[in-house]
């Protein structure tokens, strides 16, 4: 791949906590990820990105890695379509269909087995030693890790980001993007992880109170929705789900370690290592 700079990419045509999206050839995008993101992180969303492409549960295909200036990029397929999200703008009905979608997609993918993808149990014991987990103590530590150890193990592929705006339509098919959190595991995980991102997680920066005040509703009818159909689709149990909060808790401060979410995640933390 020839050098490029940031600057002859011209404005990016996406932005995300993680990385903006430009324009790199007619049929090919460039991932281009901040500097602050671990290189681990991406290394492993290239290899997620590749796997579940070739698995067949995700269009987004992988065509290398570049570096531009002290970034690392992935250059990806360009595939037509919009985020559920951005499709609502002009089209509401989709809200009504989003639950469905949503099942469908995500019972297929935890029927996808893979030991390509890191094990989520072993990211989240080793996240228990990063710093974002230093404000437990030693026995909260190690109370947090017997519980993780205790929970059943799994080869399914999980997302761990798994909401609206991480999944594509162009009208006849749809897509699910955004590997970097992908692990293997068990599916409850996945379905906790979702649970907590349509109920808890921090709302998209920027939105009037107005605005977000509608979207939180939105959102919580979507999952509340989803949550029922992929229950009746694949037979889970509230009980079975419940059990990979605290898993995703710790995932989530230790990926992602968002600012205003940080001191109800450590009380939640806290909470769950009550039970």
């Amino acid at each position: 791949m020839e050098n490029r700079s940031i600057e002859s990419l011209g404005e990016p045509i996406f932005n995300s906590r993680s990385s903006q999206i430009y324009n790199w050839e007619e049929d090919i995008l460039l991932k281009l990820f901040h500097e602050d993101i671990a290189p681990e992180l991406i290394k492993h969303e290239h290899i997620n990105t590749v796997e579940t492409y070739e698995k067949g549960i995700s269009a987004i295909e992988c065509l290398g890695v570049v570096q531009i200036g002290n970034r690392t990029g992935l250059l990806i397929r360009r595939i037509p379509g919009k985020t559920l999200i951005a499709l609502a703008g002009s089209n509401p009905g989709i809200v009504f269909r989003t639950p469905k979608i949503m099942a469908d997609l995500q019972s297929r993918m935890h029927a996808t087995h893979t030991q390509k993808i890191r094990s989520y149990k072993e990211l989240t014991l080793n996240l228990l030693d990063s710093s974002p987990l230093s404000f437990l103590t030693p026995e909260e530590k190690e109370l947090a890790k017997k519980k993780v150890k205790a929970l059943p193990d799994g080869d399914s592929i999980l997302h761990l980001d798994y909401h609206p705006d991480n999944i594509m339509s162009d009208g006849k098919r749809e897509t699910i993007i955004d590997w970097m959190t992908s692990s293997r595991g068990a599916p409850a995980a996945d379905v906790a992880a979702t649970l907590f991102l349509l109920n808890e997680g921090e709302m998209i920066p920027g939105l009037s109170k107005a605005v977000a005040k509608v979207m939180e509703m939105i959102r919580r009818i979507i999952c509340k929705k989803y949550y029922k159909k992929y229950k009746q689709i694949t037979g889970v149990t509230d009980n079975e789900v419940a059990l990979w909060r605290l898993p995703f808790l710790i995932v989530r401060l230790g990926i992602w370690n968002i600012e205003s979410e940080v001191p109800e995640l450590q009380r939640k933390i806290r909470e769950e290592l009550a039970l």
